[in-house]
């Protein structure tokens, strides 16, 4: 046999084998076309087997250690495809995760969507952009159609910022709400509208004293019931031993 002929036969194998295993491998249940393209990937390749055998080119021995060897490298490749793509989808989970705002920023921009709805101001960000942008050039006053907000959107936000609420700290709330009204205090409001922005951060701040007020009228207490108790506790133990000692 021409040393050529057997290359080119060698070559011929390893490639239908190949057809075969990646025509196995994409068949799916119920695909017809999927299974007629591994039938007769099979077909070509046992074709090809049968014609070597029979030239004698290769022994059934060495076509098994071929086929042995190609399955080998298939099944490598393929673990290394999908452990790439495994790491890509993981990458692109991860990326998406740190491109969505936390829970602080969420609630800053609720917030300021409500603010926002009692001036009368759009929340939109291209207007909002585009009006800063003219009221800069103009030194005009940033006033833009409000878009009007459902009842249903209305309760859905007040329900997510009553849920962020009673799971932070008070302080850590009024922070939040301090830093949304220092940025809209940026904005070149209205006389009206700064006013009544004013009035709403006076609000919160009389609400921040009632609460530390509050607060500390508590830890008063609490001090003062475990200071009763203790003096509590000792009167009582030394009526016991007084007792005690006029029964003896």
């Amino acid at each position: 046999m021409n040393p050529v002929l057997e290359k080119d036969r060698e070559t011929q194998l390893k490639t239908s084998y190949l057809t075969f295993l990646q025509a196995h491998d994409k068949e799916k249940p119920q695909d017809i076309d999927s299974m007629l393209a591994r039938v007769n990937a099979e077909n070509d390749y046992v074709m090809l087997k049968s014609s070597a055998l029979k030239e004698n080119t290769f022994t059934p021995d060495q076509l098994k250690g071929m086929e042995n060897e190609l399955s080998h490298q298939f099944q490598a490749r393929k673990q290394a495809q999908e452990k790439d793509r495994y790491q890509e989808d993981y990458k692109q989970e991860v990326l998406e995760v740190m491109q969505q705002p936390s829970e602080e920023t969420q609630y800053k921009q609720l917030f300021k969507q409500s603010l926002l709805a009692q001036l009368g101001i759009s929340d939109e960000k291209d207007s909002s952009e585009e009006a800063k942008k003219e009221a800069e050039a103009e030194k005009a006053p940033v006033e833009k159609q409000l878009k009007q907000e459902t009842p249903q959107e209305k309760e859905q936000r007040l329900a997510k910022m009553k849920e962020f609420e009673q799971k932070h700290s008070f302080d850590k709330v009024y922070k939040l709400k301090k830093e949304v009204l220092q940025e809209l205090k940026e904005l070149n409001l209205t006389d009206s509208q700064r006013e009544k922005l004013t009035k709403l951060e006076k609000a919160l701040d009389t609400e921040k004293k009632d609460h530390d007020k509050q607060k500390k009228e508590e830890k008063s207490q609490n001090g003062f019931t475990k200071f009763f108790a203790r003096n509590n506790g000792a009167n009582s133990s030394k009526k016991r031993k007084e007792t005690q000692e006029i029964e003896r």
